[in-house]
């Protein structure tokens, strides 16, 4: 092994980088260090720095890996040399802990590594799932010593009759709680919950671990995608040794743990496996992550003002880089500028070698690790025995259930947000968009409670999507609509400062759960708050036309008002006497949509809808009507039926193929496709007819949709879910506003209706009730404010009225970033 060039500047440079390495990361971001030179000095100063991390035994100061020359050797002569080097790093890492700071567990990567070396065979979603937990725990029992006994017991049945009743007992209580405990971790664990996004990121269905996993598995679709597998692989070490590194109180060993780990990259030309590896650790830096990493550009790589290097960044001098790096050791952020951007800081050694240098890396050779006394590492280990003691005592005291009005409900919460914090409806990997606007919200209300008198809305719907992911759903139905409530109390409480005699405005958010699964519990609880918090004086939003909307709000106190957001039902207002609409039904969407395929001359048309879904099926009978009184023939195939996912049948799949054919065929003799179904079905339909009328240089031809504009505003759904990515078709859709926010406004205009009531009604008495509101609203109110001025409206409405509601027909633009082209519909009576 050689040694650090002994340069100008490289006695700074490797005193900060001891340095850090002999302290906590703590919240720092800590930058990839890359050495570019032209004589391999940088390979030299890498290679040798790793003698820097071992004391005279050889044994390790602080967890440490390099790729030597035998390792790069073995992953290029490798079918995947990014397993072959990610394996070897970990193995590395865990065999250099040092001495009293306990053992490296890095279960969460070994987990993915095995993923990729099982095969899950070819048989449904549900047994390639099996497969694969079944094979993961096999493997995780194999690895722990006493369940490795327990398996080979269960397996063998031991000697005897005895010995094989034993076994089976063994089994039911024992091997299955385990299985399914180890199955249930998988899918629910924080560690993981990650993963399912980024393979649905790379176009695969997937809305669990498990699920996401099959498609990695030794025989899945993105087994051999080798950005995504590194990408997991990495994203699963950097999860293990964020947990290995945090130090706790309780343990002595996590305690002596006060540095990060190191990972040595000497790399070889462009082309090697290492380049790419550099380039994901760059890509993988975050606050908190314990890595630093130290790689090498050696004489093959680009020059120094290539393209591989960071726009904007110059190569330093050791002290420079030294002076860059510094701040990290004060708890100070880096300065932005030339040299460190993009996560790297750049290195360039050059220059006589400098003999003061040589004699202060001789009398300087290893890094010195933070010393941890023995008051520091077991101190807080008695103090957390005295107060485990000391609280068992009080636990009922002060044990307070803060989300007493929210429950689990599959891999959700549902429920009423009443809490002042956390009590979040989904976890923290998934719909941020609703987390950020209950705490949002929640910070609205507290200020309207502390501004004095205030009066209470209820936002009602399904917020999250199916836990399950047996309705395939791929944005929830209320969330962007919750958002435009939310804006609409911000701005009517910041002008009852001008209106003092105005009450404040409070809102709730309460969520049934997908498709109003969970709404008769939720309903429950909302009437008992209802009885003891006077101050609710409305309910907004529902979101959905189902028939579990409609008994919901029955279920509701007769004495709450109902107020629709984006809710488009025929049904609706008769079957509920409490709700009103306020935006236009079924009915003029039908006009809108039926006066379009005459405006495109097209002679007939296809309805694709769900016969067991009432809002479809409403749709669709209005289609008919209105085709009907405009001479456009329909055709009614049976694939044009178009079923939400159930646990026994994934959709309509098996008649894709028969229903993208007979829309291509219809697009081509004078006819149009119009799509009255959910809007979660349609992205896959859209595939299929890519794929069989997608040829290059066909024009779009013209599809028509009413439940689209969510997967259109949104911001978190997958990519394959992006409809401007369909070039085959011109799709066209139905929207309440020309301005990209459909939902939003829908969401603004119920809860501007339900201000307009209660303050309509105040007295300034704090006396005014639910029933005075839906009263006001039975009598009329005008709903005309400054949150939206182009939107003014009156309650009650009829058809007529309806009619000239905002309604705009929209098209999805095929170029990403571009915001649909919307223009107004014509939603009035044929004739």
């Amino acid at each position: 092994m050689g040694r650090i060039p002994a340069l100008d500047g490289v006695e700074d440079l490797v005193s900060v980088l001891d340095a850090l390495v002999g302290r906590p990361v703590g919240k720092r971001e800590v930058p990839v260090l890359v050495f570019e030179d032209d004589a391999g000095l940088g390979t030299d100063f890498v290679t040798a720095y790793r003698a820097r991390l071992r004391d005279t035994t050889g044994a390790g100061l602080v967890p440490h890996a390099m790729a030597d020359d035998a390792l790069l050797a073995r992953a290029g002569t490798a079918n995947e040399p990014d397993i072959v080097l990610l394996d070897d790093l970990a193995t590395q890492l865990e065999r250099t802990m040092p001495d009293g700071a306990g053992g490296m567990s890095l279960t969460t990567y070994w987990t993915c590594r095995k993923i990729l070396d099982i095969p899950v065979g070819g048989g449904s979603s549900a047994a390639q799932r099996n497969a694969l937990a079944e094979a993961l725990c096999t493997a995780w029992q194999s690895d722990v010593p006493g369940l490795k006994r327990l398996r080979s017991f269960i397996d063998t049945g031991g000697a005897g009759q005895v010995s094989a009743r034993l076994g089976a007992m063994a089994t039911v209580l024992v091997a299955w709680p385990l299985e399914w405990g180890y199955r249930v971790r998988l899918n629910r664990t924080r560690r993981l919950r990650w993963y399912a996004p980024k393979v649905r990121n790379a176009g695969q269905s997937a809305t669990s671990f498990l699920a996401a996993a099959t498609h990695l598995s030794l025989n899945g679709a993105l087994r051999h995608n080798t950005a995504l597998r590194q990408s997991l692989l990495l994203e699963a070490l950097a999860t293990d040794l964020v947990r290995a590194c945090r130090r706790g109180i309780a343990s002595p060993r996590r305690r002596r743990r006060v540095w990060p780990v190191v990972v040595l990259l000497p790399l070889g030309s462009p082309a090697t496996p290492t380049r790419r590896l550099l380039d994901g650790f760059v890509k993988l830096r975050r606050r908190g992550l314990p890595l630093l990493v130290l790689a090498a550009r050696t004489p093959d790589s680009p020059p120094a003002d290539g393209p591989d290097r960071p726009e904007g960044a110059r190569a330093l001098a050791p002290g420079q880089a030294a002076a860059a790096l510094r701040p990290l050791l004060e708890r100070r952020p880096r300065p932005a500028g030339a040299g460190h951007d993009d996560g790297q800081v750049i290195v360039a050694l050059a220059g006589p070698a400098q003999s003061s240098v040589g004699d202060w890396l001789d009398t300087n050779v290893a890094v010195r690790p933070r010393r941890v006394s023995w008051p520091s590492a077991y101190l807080g280990t008695i103090l957390s025995v005295t107060l485990v003691a000391g609280a068992v005592p009080a636990v009922a005291w002060i044990r307070q259930d803060a989300c007493q009005d929210t429950w689990a409900a599959g891999g959700v919460k549902v429920g009423i947000d009443t809490a002042s914090a956390g009590c979040y409806f989904t976890g923290g990997g998934s719909q941020e968009l609703l987390r950020t606007l209950q705490d949002r919200i929640r910070s609205q209300n507290a200020a309207a409670r502390r501004g004095g008198a205030y009066r209470t809305v209820v936002f009602l719907a399904p917020l999250t999507a199916d836990p399950a992911g047996k309705g395939e759903q791929l944005t929830p139905a209320g969330v962007l609509q919750l958002q435009g409530a939310a804006d609409a109390q911000r701005v009517f409480n910041e002008q009852v400062g001008v209106n003092a005699e105005r009450p404040r405005l409070r809102l709730l958010i309460a969520n049934v759960g997908y498709a109003y699964a969970q709404a008769t519990g939720v309903v429950d609880r909302l009437n008992a708050l209802a009885k003891d918090d006077t101050s609710i004086s409305a309910v907004i939003g529902i979101s959905q036309s189902r028939q579990a909307s409609v008994d919901a709000i029955n279920r509701l106190s007769p004495d709450l008002p109902v107020i629709g957001a984006g809710v488009t039902g025929d049904f609706m207002t008769a079957e509920a006497p409490t709700y009103l609409q306020t935006q236009p039904t079924n009915r003029h969407l039908a006009r809108a949509m039926a006066h379009r395929v005459a405006e495109l001359k097209r002679k007939k048309a296809m309805v694709l809808y769900d016969d067991k879904d009432r809002y479809s099926t409403d749709l669709r009978h209005d289609l008919d009507v209105e085709l009907a009184s405009r001479g456009i023939a329909l055709e009614e195939p049976p694939f044009a039926v178009m079923r939400e996912a159930d646990q026994g049948q994934r959709g309509a799949v098996s008649t894709l193929p028969d229903l993208a054919k007979g829309i291509c065929t219809l697009s081509q003799n004078d006819g149009i496709a119009l799509y009255a179904a959910r809007g979660s079905q349609l992205p896959k339909i859209l595939n299929e007819v890519q794929g069989q009328c997608g040829a290059a240089g066909r024009p779009p031809f013209p599809l028509l949709a009413s439940d689209t504009d969510t997967l259109v505003e949104y911001p978190e759904i997958p990519e394959f879910a992006h409809l401007e990515r369909y070039t085959a078709v011109e799709l066209s859709y139905i929207a309440f506003s020309s301005d990209h926010r459909s939902d939003h406004a829908v969401g603004s205009d119920a809860f501007r209706a339900a201000a307009a009531a209660i303050y309509r009604v105040w007295t300034g008495a704090g006396t005014t009730r639910a029933s005075n509101v839906l009263q006001q609203l039975r009598s009329g109110v005008d709903v005309q404010d400054t949150v939206a001025t182009d939107r003014p409206f009156h309650l009650p409405v009829d058809d007529e009225s309806l009619a000239h509601r905002p309604l705009f027909l929209c098209t999805v633009p095929h170029a990403p970033g571009t915001p649909p082209a919307c223009r107004t519909a014509d939603a009035t009576p044929s004739g």
